[in-house]
């Protein structure tokens, strides 16, 4: 994956998750993207669904995972979070 591709899958998956997650975290994810630190973004995303218990669907889930496996992120938390189909 390069880079544009990694940004452009960031965006849509905050997008897509956002209004699944809280208030408490939303601002956070968001800031992080508008500041160009996708990292932080997706960690914190992928945080915010599995510890506000989040049900995602299989796809959400796989698009998570290849930008944790693009940030060489570990993927506990994300294998922890439940899907919907």
């Amino acid at each position: 994956m390069e880079v544009n591709d990694y940004i452009r899958r960031t965006l849509r998956i905050i997008d897509q998750l956002a209004p699944k997650i809280s208030p408490k975290y939303l601002p956070i994810v968001r800031d992080a993207a508008g500041a160009g630190a996708w990292d932080l973004a997706i960690s914190t995303l992928v945080g915010a669904v599995w510890e506000e218990g989040v049900v995602i669907t299989t796809a959400e889930k796989d698009a998570l995972r290849e930008l944790m496996e693009y940030l060489q992120e570990p993927l506990t938390r994300l294998e922890q979070i439940r899907t919907s189909d």
